[in-house]
C-alpha cells in the first residue's frame, strides 16, 4: 500500500488535471503523438489550399478527445485518493 506522501503527491497531480479541464495532459509526452495524428493525411481533398483547415480539425478533434478522457480519469483518481487519504487521517 502506497504511504499517505505518496498519496496526496498524487492526488495533486490529479487535481492539476482537474484544475486545468485536461488541457495539462496534452503536453505529456505520453499523449502528444496521439492528438498530433492527422487523420486526413493522405487523402485527396485534404491537399491543397484547404490542408491546413483539415490538419486544424483533425488536432483539434484529437485533442478534445484526450482533454475529455483524462479530465474523467484524473477526476475519478482524485475522488479515489481523497477518500483513501481521509482513511488514513
Amino acid at each position: 500500500m502506497a504511504t499517505l506522501e505518496e498519496l496526496k503527491e498524487k492526488r495533486k497531480k490529479s487535481l492539476i488535471v482537474v484544475c486545468t479541464l485536461g488541457l495539462s495532459t496534452l503536453f505529456v509526452p505520453k499523449w502528444h503523438p496521439v492528438w498530433m495524428t492527422n487523420i486526413f493525411e493522405g487523402v485527396s481533398f485534404a491537399k491543397g489550399e484547404m490542408s491546413w483547415f483539415f490538419k486544424l480539425l483533425s488536432f483539434t478533434f484529437f485533442g478534445l478527445l484526450v482533454v475529455t478522457i483524462s479530465f474523467i480519469v484524473e477526476f475519478v483518481k482524485l475522488i479515489y485518493y481523497s477518500i483513501v487519504i481521509s482513511k488514513y487521517s
